[in-house]
């Protein structure tokens, strides 16, 4: 089922971008929330109703609930929610449809029906009224963070130092966030590679006795299958490899993986011409920021070839006086101020939030300009 945008509404890239803008700032300065765990794959966003109907989801939120994100599209909230949790779930969902932030905390079941502790962020997204609406009050769409929330603060000991005191909470939300991503690494390579791995070799025992038979023919066919299977196992593997972290970060370093990125766009668009420009060098890059980096740089190229129609890319990482900035400018049509279609809130809109997010979380800043005769600047800062 394809996204959908609310009725009556017409969201633009502007919309979600300040969505997301307010969203961030709120749920940091939430004081009922003492941390949360990120995704390896990054923020977990969706779009939904007002009444908790998903519209549109990014690849993280549909992944944390064991899901496509099509296959989210038009899943209510309370459908997924426990039975004695569904009364809260209602009340919250039922708040005033015009407050522009909310957040709370619920649980909701997965594919597999095991129930996860979330704590969802929800802002108003602003959109343009069309003539025939009414003046009541907005009951239009939410961009929604999905959360794993840490433990609580726990209280000083005795005579413990407040700093102390911090800097054991920062381990054990760190132990926390690493116990939880094996846990989601685990279900993967069970769902995933395990299943895949178990249909290979039943059908290998298949060929197998098909042989022993003297069916030579049909276990040759079998074979054949086979080695598709396993291709496909292998490229599930590189993708669940991939978003932990990319490979060419591994063997390059940032810039030239960046380089090799853009090469890669080049060759995959005919009549695109892809630049990229540097003034940095690995080593005055921190650690923690060269897959955020990296990743951002993707999506906007991901975007740009999907959506732009540019004929021109220029990439360009170049130290400020502040840190780091990086610029990813096209010569495409412009898309931030026109209405957003059902396809581009799920990919382009929500695309472009989750870099938001994953920059804005790292304490940088992104900013698009964009227009039908100058094409789109994305730019993202880092202080360092």
């Amino acid at each position: 089922m394809p996204a959908s945008q609310p009725e009556g509404r017409l969201l633009k890239l502007r919309d979600l971008v300040e969505a997301m803008r307010k969203l961030g700032t709120a749920a940091r300065l939430d004081p009922s929330q003492g941390g949360s765990v990120t995704d390896a794959r990054g923020a977990a966003l969706a779009i939904l109703s007002s009444d908790g109907i998903f519209l549109s989801a990014n690849r993280s939120a549909a992944a944390l609930f064991g899901y496509a994100s099509n296959e989210l599209v038009g899943r209510r909230l309370l459908d997924m929610a426990p039975e004695h949790d569904r009364a809260s779930l209602a009340a919250h969902l039922s708040a005033d449809p015009a407050r522009e932030f909310h957040s709370f905390t619920t649980r909701l079941a997965a594919r597999n029906g095991r129930p996860t502790l979330l704590v969802l962020h929800r802002q108003l997204i602003a959109a343009n009224r069309t003539p025939d609406q009414d003046q009541r009050a907005d009951q239009g769409a939410q961009l929604t963070l999905f959360e794993e929330p840490l433990s609580p603060e726990p209280r000083l000991a005795d005579g413990a130092h407040p700093s102390e005191a911090a800097a054991r909470n920062r381990l054990k939300y760190l132990m926390i966030g690493q116990q939880r991503e094996r846990q989601r690494l685990a279900a993967d390579l069970h769902d995933g590679l395990g299943q895949a791995l178990t249909l290979v070799k039943l059908m290998v025992e298949d060929a197998r006795m098909r042989l022993r038979r003297g069916q030579a023919e049909d276990a040759a066919q079998k074979l054949d299958a086979t080695v598709l299977q396993i291709r496909e196992t292998i490229g599930e593997m590189r993708q669940i490899c991939g978003e932990l972290r990319p490979l060419a970060l591994e063997r390059l370093g940032l810039p030239a993986a960046l380089s090799t990125l853009c090469r890669r766009f080049e060759r995959s668009a005919e009549g695109l011409a892809v630049s990229f420009h540097c003034e940095v060098d690995d080593r005055d890059v921190p650690e923690h920021l060269k897959a955020d980096i990296f990743r951002v740089a993707q999506e906007a190229l991901n975007n740009i070839v999907k959506h732009a129609a540019a004929t021109e890319i220029r990439l360009a990482l170049r130290r400020i006086e502040t840190g780091l900035l990086l610029t990813v400018q096209d010569n495409g049509t412009g898309y931030d101020t026109r209405p957003l279609s059902s396809e581009d809130i799920g990919s382009t809109g929500l695309g472009l939030t989750g870099m938001q997010h994953r920059v804005e979380s790292q304490g940088g800043a992104l900013s698009v300009q964009s227009s039908g005769t100058s094409g789109t600047l994305v730019s993202a800062s880092w202080t360092l």
